[in-house]
């Protein structure tokens, strides 16, 4: 999903400062090994042990 799909999906808003905070959320999510950042800007889960448990 994309910064922008997933501001959508929690309910912030479209514009710049809502994408943005979940843009840098994300990136922390991809450091810690939560998720993965397929091509720039684009995200999903991480296969691991900590999905789906």
């Amino acid at each position: 999903m994309t910064c922008q799909e997933i501001a959508g999906v929690l309910g912030l808003t479209p514009g710049p400062a809502g994408v943005e905070g979940v843009r840098s959320k994300m990136k922390r999510l991809v450091d810690r090994g939560w998720a993965t950042e397929l091509t720039p800007g684009r995200f999903t889960l991480a296969d691991g042990p900590s999905r789906g448990s």
